[in-house]
């Protein structure tokens, strides 16, 4: 029996299921339960921790790869330490929404290297071969300090240039020009010939009030409408922050030493096995 004051549901997501279920409800895209499901998502799922699984964490010929991947590094490179570290991704989750003459909703998703506080491109391209768990698998260290409040400014600035970005694409400059000139000279014709008017020989006092009345009638109508299509071609962007997840990816930690010319410096690089690619 449910617990009371809820109601239990059997929700079928195929629509040949539905038929073979009387009892199910159906849903897809736009269906009411679909909608209230994701809103109990989003209001309760806002944070979220992974724990990456790499079946095989080793790189075979890592000083042949490191030295390919330091190739403009002049010097002998000596490998000091090789040690298997957890790094950690945070990843943001962000609705964002252009207001112009009508709204237009998207999400946009930011993945930082919280090893180096920058964005990653390729782990986001990446993302879907990871396999993860709920609960940590691995009991190596974490590499290094996490920040994750820079982690997020860096997140953030980088969706606004995102999407200032896409604004900028949607607002066709040229377009905008065209249709502020077409109501400049239109209204600037309608101003001429009411001025005409006010030329006239004979005129009342009250009907050249009339007309001037008139002109700041034209004049208020033509910074309506052109304020209407600034706005049009010039909409706000709204930008929340919907959710946020953190990755905890086994990564193979090496502390390398250069030396040149008789200078000898130490450095630390990172594998990724997602990547499949170097950081430092």
């Amino acid at each position: 029996m449910p617990p009371q004051n809820k109601t239990e549901l059997t929700l079928a997501f195929d629509f040949e299921v539905a038929q073979e279920n009387p009892n199910a409800e159906f849903v897809t895209f736009g269906s009411f339960i679909l909608e209230q499901l994701l809103t109990i998502v989003h209001q309760n799922a806002t944070c979220t921790l992974r724990f990456a699984e790499i079946e095989r964490l080793k790189l075979g010929n890592p000083l042949k790869k490191i030295t390919e991947f330091l190739a403009n590094r002049q010097g002998k490179i000596t490998i000091l330490e090789e040690q298997p570290v957890l790094g950690v991704w945070a990843v943001f989750g962000y609705n964002v929404t252009f207001v112009a003459d009508e709204r237009i909703e998207s999400v946009e998703q930011v993945w930082v290297n919280l090893q180096t506080n920058e964005i990653d491109l390729f782990m986001k391209q990446e993302q879907n071969r990871i396999v993860y768990k709920q609960t940590p698998l691995y009991t190596y260290p974490i590499s290094g300090s996490i920040d994750i409040l820079q982690a997020l400014n860096a997140a953030t600035k980088y969706v606004q240039s995102l999407v200032e970005k896409q604004k900028s694409e949607q607002s066709n400059r040229l377009i905008l020009e065209k249709d502020v000139e077409r109501i400049t000279n239109y209204y600037s014709e309608l101003l001429v010939e009411n001025e005409k008017r006010s030329n006239r020989k004979g005129l009342s006092e009250d009907k050249v009030k009339e007309i001037k009345t008139k002109s700041e009638a034209i004049k208020l109508e033509r910074d309506k409408q052109l304020q209407e299509i600034y706005n049009k071609y010039n909409g706000q962007i709204e930008l929340n922050l919907d959710n946020g997840m953190l990755y905890f990816v086994p990564i193979l930690e090496y502390k390398i030493e250069v030396v040149f010319r008789g200078d000898a410096k130490e450095q630390k690089l990172y594998y990724n096995p997602v990547t499949k690619n170097f950081f430092s």
